[in-house]
């Protein structure tokens, strides 16, 4: 068999701690090659660069920087720098956590279910933003052992969230719920024309559901999560007679 072949990405950027301890002890378990951006891209989700000229610049062996978003890297990484389709793709180690609804706006999680979409079995690692990436070093290296034992079907990744300090054990954890205080504030610029800039001083405030990955992560366990692309509603699926009466007047 093959070495066994792990691109890894992030949305905080190429020279990130986070991204510099996943690179660390993942290269205990195949080669590494990084593609990652060349500046802080978080909250990007999955956006995708299609009208924007893409550039890599090689920091040292295996290691580039992108100048696209975090689902570019993984793209230029599988499809035009790696000889094959990596065996694992890896994004993190994210600054801040990624709970509850924070997936769908997180560059992190986007890389790794782009990674999912090419074929790849894919985790995203995220921490509390007061944490230390190196005190999860071993908690990292520990799941990087087992997770092959826990296969998930195809499009399925791994969320993987650690608590500030040394952690009490892991958890599996469904999604949490979370509220925002964000604030759009109107400014001018310096020629007086008006702009916006979203952001707030408070973080998010979770429900810390029983079994949530907040309520892992923020009681000091690593919270690992299995989420899905498909988005679907099972429970309206069900619905079918209701769905004619009401759409096609059944």
């Amino acid at each position: 068999m093959s070495e066994r072949l792990i691109l890894l990405s992030n949305d905080d950027g190429a020279w990130s701690p986070g991204l510099a301890t996943l690179a660390r002890v993942a290269a205990g378990f195949g080669r590494v090659v990084t593609v990652a951006p060349d500046r802080n891209r978080s909250a990007i989700s999955s956006a995708l660069s299609l009208h924007d000229i893409i550039r890599t610049q090689e920091l040292g062996p295996d290691r580039y920087a992108c100048t696209g978003t975090p689902v570019d890297c993984v793209l230029v990484g599988t499809r035009a720098l790696l000889p094959r389709t990596p065996d694992w793709v890896l994004s993190g180690i994210n600054h801040g956590f990624n709970l509850g609804e924070d997936v769908f706006y997180s560059g992190t999680v986007g890389a790794a279910f782009e990674g999912s979409m090419q074929g790849a079995r894919a985790a995203a690692f995220s921490m509390d933003p007061a944490g230390d990436p190196d005190q999860a070093e071993g908690w990292l290296r520990t799941f990087l052992e087992r997770w092959e034992a826990m296969t998930l079907p195809s499009n399925r990744i791994w969320n993987v969230n650690f608590p500030r300090g040394e952690a009490r054990g892991f958890r599996l954890t469904g999604q949490d719920s979370r509220t925002y205080h964000d604030s759009v504030e109107r400014r001018l610029d310096p020629r007086k024309e008006p702009y916006y800039w979203i952001g707030g001083d408070m973080g998010p405030t979770y429900a810390r559901g029983a079994g949530s990955d907040a309520e892992a992560a923020l009681g000091g366990y690593v919270s690992l999560t299995p989420l899905r692309l498909d988005m679907a509603c099972p429970e309206v699926m069900a619905r079918r007679d209701a769905f004619e009466v009401a759409f096609n007047g059944g």
